[in-house]
C-alpha cells in the first residue's frame, strides 16, 4: 500500500491549494477529469465498506465528491450519516454546497428524493445526467434500497453503504486504506482534517 498514506496537516494544506485534480489527454493536450474517489470502490448493485477505516473512507469519499472541481457530483445523504462523518460541524457546513449536497431526515427520504427526480428523456433515450453520490446506513432495510438501485437504472448513481451489502461487494477498509488498493490516490481524512477541507473550500473565491 505505497500509495496510500493519512492525510497529515501539512498535505492538507497543499491540497487546499491545487483541489483541481487533472490528467492530460495524450491526443488532445487537454485535462480529462478525474473520476470520482468513490467510483474506485462502486458496483452497479452498490457496495458496502467496513472495518476500522471505513469512516474515515466514506468521510473522504464525501469531501472528495464536494470539492471536485473537474466534475460536478451531487450527493445524498441522511441527516445521521452525515453528523457520524462529521459531527457538530454538518450543520454548520459552508452554503456553497447548499446546490449539491442534498440532506435527508432519513433514509425513508432518501429513498423518495432519488425516486421522484426528473429524468431527461430525448429522442435518443434518457440523456446522461450528473452523476450522483449516495451514502447510506441500509441496515435492516437492504432490500428496500436494492429495489431502489434497480429503479435507476437511467441514471449515473454510484453508491456505497456504511456496512456489510449483501447485493454487491463489501469492502474491508483497514486503518490506512483498503486491503486492495484502488487505482487513485487515496488520502484517508479524520473528522477535523475532512471540515478543515470543507470550509477552507466554502470561503474560497
Amino acid at each position: 500500500m505505497n500509495r496510500l498514506r493519512r492525510a497529515t496537516h501539512a498535505h492538507l494544506a497543499r491540497r487546499l491549494t491545487s483541489l483541481t485534480v487533472q490528467r492530460r489527454n495524450p491526443r488532445r493536450g487537454k485535462p480529462v477529469p478525474e473520476p470520482v474517489l468513490a467510483r474506485a470502490f462502486s458496483h452497479p448493485q452498490g457496495a458496502g465498506v467496513i472495518g476500522p477505516g471505513a469512516q474515515r473512507l466514506l468521510r473522504s469519499v464525501l469531501v472528495d465528491a464536494l470539492t471536485a472541481r473537474t466534475q460536478r457530483c451531487e450527493v445524498v445523504i441522511a441527516r445521521d450519516d452525515l453528523e457520524r462523518l462529521l459531527g457538530a460541524a454538518s450543520s454548520r457546513l459552508p452554503s456553497r454546497f447548499a446546490s449539491v449536497l442534498h440532506v435527508t431526515g432519513t433514509l425513508e427520504d432518501a429513498i423518495e428524493h432519488l425516486e421522484s427526480r426528473p429524468r431527461h428523456i430525448s429522442a435518443t433515450g434518457p440523456e446522461k445526467q450528473f452523476p450522483i453520490l449516495w451514502l447510506a446506513t441500509p441496515g435492516a432495510d437492504a432490500d428496500v434500497v436494492h429495489q431502489t438501485l434497480e429503479s435507476q437504472p437511467a441514471t449515473d448513481l454510484v453508491t456505497l453503504f456504511n456496512g456489510p451489502w449483501p447485493y454487491g461487494p463489501t469492502h474491508f477498509i483497514d486503518t490506512d486504506g483498503p486491503r486492495r488498493p484502488p487505482a487513485h490516490d487515496l488520502h484517508l481524512l479524520t473528522r477535523d482534517q475532512a471540515i478543515v477541507r470543507l470550509r477552507a473550500l466554502g470561503s474560497a473565491p
